[in-house]
C-alpha cells in the first residue's frame, strides 16, 4: 500500500466547533437535522415513514430554571416501588412499576399536573407516577445517547426466556426486577449531569408529554433491522474491536498511573463479588434444602402426634408447629438473601462492568492518538525526503511594481536560473505531491489537537468524577445491601430463640406435671 493510499479512507475534513461535540454527536438530534435538511417541506409528512424517526418530533420541555436556581441547593428523592400486574388495550399483560418522587425542584414541579404536599414545614412535594419497564428502558437509551462521556446504569436484562416460559409475572422475577430498578433511579438521581437532564426529568413526573414524546420519538427498526442507537453503538463497537486488531500491541498499554490504579481496583472487586456471589449462593442453597428438610420433618412429626392420649397428642402438635416455623423463617431469609442480596451484587457487578467500558473507551481514544501521531511522524518523513517542509507555508509576499521594467526583468531572469538550477522543485509532479503532503500534515495536526483535548477531557472525567461517583454509590450501596441481610439474620436467630424457648418452656412444664404426678402415690 502506497504512502497515498493509506489516506485515501478517512475523512479529516472538521468545521469549525467545540471538539466534545463533533466526537460524540447526539445520534437522534443528528438524525432530525439530516431528515430536515435531505426533504423538501411538502414531503415531509409522505417520508416520516420511511425515517428513523417520526417527523417533526417535539422535544421534551426544557425546564427553565432561573439564574439564581441552583441544582445543588434542591432535594429530589425517587423510589420504584408496588409492581402491580395490568392489561392493555389488547388484554395483553403488563407489570407496571409505582414511581414516587418527593422534590422541592421547581424544574421538576412545574412539570407535574398533580402534587401532594408533604409536610407543612418545607415547600417539598411528592408526585406518583406508574412506568413500565419500557418507560425505563427508553429512558436508559436516551441517557446512553445523551451522555456519552458519563456512566449510564445499566438496567436488569430483558430475559427473553422468561416471556418464553411465562415467568415474567412471577414474584420472584418481578421483585429481582424492581430491585434493580430502584437502583438504577437512585444512581441516575444521585448523579450531578444525569439528574439534571430534561428527560429523567419529564421521566419522574406524571406530565402527559411523556407519552406523546415517547412515541413521537420512537426509534423505528431501520432497513437493517437495527435502531438509530443501536446501530451508532454497534459501530462503534465494531470500529473499536478492528481498530484494535490490526493495531500492534506496543500501543495497547495504559500508561496513566490513576487509570491505572482504577483498574486495578475495579478487577479486584470485582473478582471479590463473584467470590461472595458464588458463596452467598451455594449458602443460599443450602438454606432452601433445609427448609424442605424441616417441613417434611414438621409433617412427619405432626402425624406422629396423631393418638387417642391428649398429652403425647399436645407435645408432637407444639413441636411439630415450632418445627414449621423454624422451615418458614428458613424460606423467608432464603428468599431475601436470592431476591435482594444476591441482585445487589450483580448490579455492582455490572456498574463495575459498565465503569471498565467507560475506561476501555478513553484508552481506546489515546490509542488512535499514537496511530494517528505515527501517521503524522510517517507523512512528515516522507515529506523531507522529496525535500519539503512540514512547516505551513507564510503568505506570498505582494509583488511591486515601483521599480521599473529593468527591476523586474532582473528579477524574472534571478527566478529562472534559480529554478533551473534545481530540477526537483522544477517539476510539477513533485510540487504537486509536496503540496498534498503538506496539506495532509496540516489536517493530522489539527485533527491530533482536536483528538488530545477530547480523550484528555475523557480522561479527567472518569479520574475526578465518574470514578469517585461510582465509589460513593457502590459504598453506599454495599453497605446498606449487608446491613440489611445482618438485621434479616439477627431477626431470624432472634425469631427461632422465641419460638423454641416457648416450646422449650411448654415441654418442659408438661414434663414437670408428669414427674409430679409419677411421685405423688
Amino acid at each position: 500500500m502506497t504512502s497515498e493510499s493509506q489516506f485515501t479512507s478517512v475523512q479529516w475534513d472538521r468545521d469549525d466547533q467545540d471538539p466534545m461535540t463533533s466526537a460524540f454527536p447526539d445520534p437522534i438530534a443528528e438524525e432530525t437535522n439530516n431528515i430536515e435538511q435531505n426533504i423538501p417541506g411538502d414531503e415531509l409528512e409522505e417520508s416520516a415513514s420511511s425515517s428513523h424517526f417520526h417527523e417533526q418530533t417535539p422535544a421534551p420541555p426544557e425546564p427553565t430554571n432561573d439564574a439564581k436556581e441552583d441544582p445543588k441547593s434542591f432535594t429530589t428523592t425517587t423510589e420504584v416501588t408496588s409492581p402491580t400486574r395490568d392489561t392493555d388495550a389488547a388484554q395483553k399483560p403488563f407489570v407496571t412499576y409505582l414511581v414516587t418522587t418527593v422534590t422541592n425542584d421547581p424544574s421538576i414541579i412545574r412539570l407535574c399536573s398533580t402534587l401532594k404536599k408533604v409536610s407543612e414545614d418545607n415547600d417539598m412535594q411528592s408526585v406518583a407516577v406508574r412506568r413500565r419497564y419500557g418507560d425505563f428502558k427508553f429512558l436508559h437509551e436516551c441517557l446512553t445517547a445523551d451522555y456519552p462521556q458519563h456512566l449510564v446504569p445499566p438496567l436488569p436484562s430483558k430475559s427473553n426466556f422468561k416471556y418464553l416460559t411465562g415467568d415474567t409475572f412471577h414474584e420472584e422475577f418481578i421483585t429481582k426486577r424492581l430491585q434493580s430498578l430502584n437502583r438504577f433511579i437512585h444512581y441516575t438521581n444521585q448523579h450531578q449531569y444525569l439528574s439534571q437532564s430534561s428527560i429523567f426529568k419529564l421521566f419522574v413526573s406524571d406530565s402527559a408529554d411523556w407519552l406523546t414524546f415517547q412515541k413521537n420519538l420512537s426509534i423505528n427498526n431501520s432497513d437493517e433491522g437495527t435502531s438509530v442507537v443501536s446501530r451508532v453503538v454497534n459501530e462503534d463497537m465494531l470500529t473499536e474491536t478492528v481498530m484494535n486488531y490490526f493495531t500492534s500491541s506496543k500501543h495497547k498499554k495504559e500508561t496513566n498511573k490513576e487509570i491505572i490504579e482504577i483498574s486495578d481496583k475495579l478487577k479486584k472487586l470485582y473478582e471479590n463479588l463473584l467470590k461472595l456471589d458464588r458463596l452467598f449462593a451455594k449458602l443460599n442453597k443450602r438454606h432452601s434444602e433445609l427448609a424442605t428438610d424441616y417441613g417434611q420433618y414438621a409433617t412427619q412429626v405432626s402425624r406422629l402426634g396423631s393418638t387417642d392420649q391428649s398429652d403425647i397428642s399436645n407435645n408432637f402438635a407444639d413441636f411439630s408447629r415450632s418445627l414449621s416455623c423454624f422451615s418458614t423463617s428458613w424460606h423467608g431469609l432464603h428468599k431475601y438473601i436470592d431476591e435482594s442480596f444476591l441482585t445487589s451484587l450483580k448490579d455492582c457487578s455490572k456498574y463495575i462492568l459498565g465503569l471498565t467500558n467507560l475506561i476501555e473507551l478513553q484508552h481506546n481514544k489515546h490509542i488512535d492518538l499514537q496511530v494517528l501521531q505515527e501517521y503524522l511522524d510517517k507523512t512528515r518523513q516522507e515529506l523531507a525526503n522529496m525535500g519539503g517542509t512540514s512547516s505551513r507555508p507564510p503568505p506570498a509576499p505582494v509583488a511591486s511594481h515601483n521599480g521599473g521594467i529593468v527591476n523586474n526583468t532582473a528579477q524574472l531572469i534571478k527566478d529562472t536560473l534559480s529554478t533551473s538550477a534545481t530540477p526537483t522543485i522544477g517539476s510539477t509532479t513533485t510540487e504537486g505531491k509536496v503540496k498534498k503532503l503538506q496539506q495532509r500534515v496540516s489536517q493530522l495536526e489539527e485533527e491530533i489537537e482536536a483528538q488530545t483535548a477530547i480523550a484528555n477531557d475523557l480522561t479527567n472525567k472518569v479520574i475526578s468524577e465518574e470514578y469517585p461517583n461510582w465509589d460513593r454509590f457502590n459504598k453506599n450501596e454495599l453497605k446498606a445491601s449487608m446491613l440489611a441481610l445482618c438485621d434479616k439474620e439477627i431477626d431470624f436467630y432472634k425469631g427461632l430463640v422465641d419460638n423454641w424457648k416457648g416450646v422449650e418452656d411448654s415441654l418442659t412444664q408438661r414434663l414437670q406435671q408428669l414427674e409430679s404426678g409419677h411421685t405423688e402415690p
